[in-house]
């Protein structure tokens, strides 16, 4: 009887262990870190909690200080002990210790002309992440042109549009605490950012040309952009038109050959917008086309002899763009000579000695000044005229 009840007892007992065994399951680990606490206090609490600081399973004091989170943001607490007795009153926060910041800035060209991209370049140190402001000196005063960050490298670069005029830039930051370390403020040495200025010239290889000749325009563009488009213009009733467009050479030189029309007209290089750059033009240059035909030559001149006169008459086509015709005499004793100009088909020349013969021949002449071939040469010979004798028979 005594056996079956010892053994009775052991079999409940061993039971009842194992019960309570079965009804206490292990507890789930679930890691946190910073970012899962709004506050640097929340973190210390729950690191406290967690058996911190002689034990710290979520890694949440990095530096072994006994102090959790430290960049989270406020409020503080710095305390080894849960808050709220015995060795929890709250701890001095630990002394603030002040780094020194440096900056440096580059730019990359230096030299752009407006419009186009330049790359600043800021380097700070130590290498945290924060602010930066580039900034350009305008009329005495810094003035605030991009905004970065840098990474955890302290590197930050960026791309900025050239302004119209030459200035200094120089890259900036503020002051920042993070944790226990004061960064403090500084500003890079300023670096001049130069505006170059562009110039498009143009030139002529003749200035003056044969109508239906070609005008070869020579066109130069600084600062030397290859590839950079250009245009040849011509001004036509006040507005200006693009006649051939081209490109720039390595050496920023282009070429552009035309027909031009008759007359004299302006002309003006024009390079164009070109990643960035604003265009730019050169002064206007005159650019003449002669025309350098002739008219026809007078036909069919005929003399009509009279006293101390010779009329002359001859048939003609006349060019839209004729201006005289030249009347040209000579004796048997001096040379050719001009005696009179005239727009019509018909001339009297008067003020002749009678019997004496006279040449003459025509040419036709246009605004242009280009004078046609002389005409058949013409001879007369002015004679007085013929007196009868009233009364031949009473003289006898």
């Amino acid at each position: 009887m005594l056996r079956r009840l010892t053994a009775l007892l052991l079999t409940t007992a061993v039971s009842s262990s194992l019960a309570v065994l079965a009804a206490s399951p292990a507890s789930a680990f679930v890691d946190r870190d910073c970012g899962d606490f709004a506050n640097q206090k929340a973190a210390q609490i729950f690191y406290l909690k967690a058996g911190g600081p002689s034990s710290d399973p979520h890694n949440l004091d990095s530096d072994n200080d006994g102090v959790a989170c430290e960049s989270n943001p406020a409020p503080y607490y710095y305390g080894k002990t849960l808050p709220g007795g015995g060795d929890d009153k709250p701890k001095p926060e630990p002394k603030v210790t002040v780094v020194k910041s440096t900056v440096a800035l580059s730019v990359s060209p230096s030299k752009r002309i407006r419009g186009e991209k330049y790359q600043v370049k800021v380097t700070v140190r130590p290498a945290i992440s924060r602010k930066v402001t580039i900034q350009k000196r305008v009329d005495g005063r810094w003035k605030a042109i991009a905004d970065g960050r840098t990474g955890s490298s302290g590197k930050v670069t960026g791309r900025l549009t050239t302004p119209k005029a030459s200035a200094p830039l120089r890259a900036l930051v503020g002051t920042v605490t993070i944790g226990q370390k004061k960064y403090t403020a500084a500003a890079s040495r300023s670096t001049k950012l130069t505006v170059s200025k562009q110039k498009v010239s143009l030139a002529f290889v003749d200035d003056e040309i044969a109508e239906g000749d070609e005008a070869t325009a020579l066109i130069k563009a600084t600062p030397v952009r290859k590839g950079r488009p250009v245009a040849l213009q011509v001004r036509i009733n006040g507005t200006w038109k693009a006649v051939a467009r081209t490109e720039v050479d390595r050496k920023g030189r282009a070429e552009v050959d035309l027909r031009p029309d008759l007359g004299t007209d302006s002309y003006r290089a024009v390079v164009l917008r070109h990643e960035g750059a604003v265009p730019a033009r050169s002064r206007a240059r005159a650019l003449t086309t002669l025309d350098l035909t002739p008219p026809a030559a007078p036909t069919e001149l005929v003399a009509t002899a009279g006293d101390t006169t010779v009329e002359l008459t001859w048939t003609r086509e006349l060019p839209d763009d004729f201006a005289r015709h030249e009347i040209w005499m000579r004796t048997t004793d001096s040379e050719w000579r001009l005696v009179t100009t005239t727009a019509s088909d018909a001339m009297s020349i008067g003020g002749l000695v009678n019997d004496v013969t006279y040449w003459f021949y025509v040419t036709s002449v246009d605004v242009h000044g280009n004078t046609s071939e002389p005409s058949t040469e013409v001879e007369s010979t002015p004679t007085a005229p013929v007196v009868e004798d009233p009364d031949p028979v009473g003289r006898r």
